[in-house]
């Protein structure tokens, strides 16, 4: 080996088994999932988020009593080119008005689509709903659909 790459080694490999030690002490440490807090945001304030604008997204000014609670849905980005705040989702069987909350306490009213799919089989968002909800458009997000019954 030539002597003038092993002073260059020693440094690097003393960071790797430093890395080593690291990874070894937390390893007992417990695991914290941190969650939104209940009563926590539930509207999309389109006066301070410059994205938005209140025009393009009507948003749920609070949360409403009444509606039925239709489940959870894992959702995707749906056709971006179909504009609207819409949900084609297989836990309803007809079109109905209803409203999603994402699993940041942000919550918008939306169009209720079926897709004729199984009731696991997810659902499509509109690039709307994504946007006004502040989902990153390549997540996989699971929603809560309430319908307005």
């Amino acid at each position: 080996m030539n002597m003038t790459v092993a002073p260059l080694l020693a440094p690097f490999l003393a960071l790797s088994l430093a890395a080593c030690g690291v990874v070894d002490r937390t390893a007992d440490a417990p695991l914290t999932i941190e969650t939104p807090p209940a009563g926590g945001p539930t509207t999309v304030d389109t006066a301070t988020d410059q994205s938005l604008s209140s025009a393009e997204v009507p948003i749920a000014e609070q949360p409403q009593a009444e509606g039925r609670f239709l489940g959870f849905s894992v959702t995707s980005l749906g056709d971006a080119t179909i504009p609207g705040l819409w949900l084609e989702t297989p836990l309803v069987n007809a079109p109905m008005t209803g409203r999603i909350v994402a699993e940041n306490g942000r919550q918008i009213a939306v169009e209720l689509r079926p897709t004729g799919g199984a009731r696991g089989s997810g659902s499509r968002l509109s690039l709307a709903g994504f946007t006004a909800l502040g989902l990153q458009l390549t997540a996989l997000s699971t929603l809560t659909v309430i319908g307005d019954a």
